[in-house]
């Protein structure tokens, strides 16, 4: 009886510790060991698995592996060491993909930053062909391909395209 007493204590303890505890949800993808991710902040804190931030920073430009991608209250964090990871707010995921394109022929093609920012000054000339080397992700899916430091065309402009290949 004693021992019933106890456990019984025990399991309401415990549950009522998961009743005051903060409700985090969090949820993590494996990605391919191409994949990098660029810090664009001057200095980006570092957090853990549980999105806390930790004492240490990366320099603004720095670029790591990324073995995971971990979404924690919708926000993504990529794993950059073992029990670090870099917040998307500072940064961006990127994969290398070197290629030649052509872009549209009817018309100007604009040209975005890394955020996804239309750069209301430059344009390519329609019909032009240009060397990529490295495809950025809008969290659709839909692929933008670098032409110039952190100018990239979206892939619904491309009208031709060419891969090109390394050996090593």
């Amino acid at each position: 009886m004693k021992k019933n007493a106890i456990a019984l204590l025990a399991m309401a303890l415990l549950s009522t510790g998961a009743a005051v505890a903060p409700a985090t949800t969090a949820q993590a993808q494996s990605v391919s060991s191409s994949y990098k991710v660029q810090v664009s902040s001057d200095s980006a804190n570092l957090y853990n698995a549980s999105g806390d931030e930790t004492d240490s920073t990366l320099p603004d430009n720095s670029t790591w592996s990324v073995s995971n991608v971990r979404t924690i209250d919708g926000k993504d964090y990529y794993q950059v060491s073992a029990n670090d990871y870099l917040s998307s707010e500072d940064s961006f995921l990127y994969k290398k993909r070197p290629e030649t394109i052509k872009v549209a022929e009817d018309h100007d093609v604009s040209v975005y930053n890394h955020n996804f920012e239309e750069n209301s000054k430059t344009k390519l000339a329609a019909g032009t062909k240009w060397y990529s080397d490295t495809a950025i992700y809008t969290h659709a899916g839909i692929p933008f391909v670098r032409v110039a430091p952190d100018m990239y065309v979206s892939m619904v402009d491309v009208v031709e395209q060419s891969f090109t290949s390394t050996i090593g």
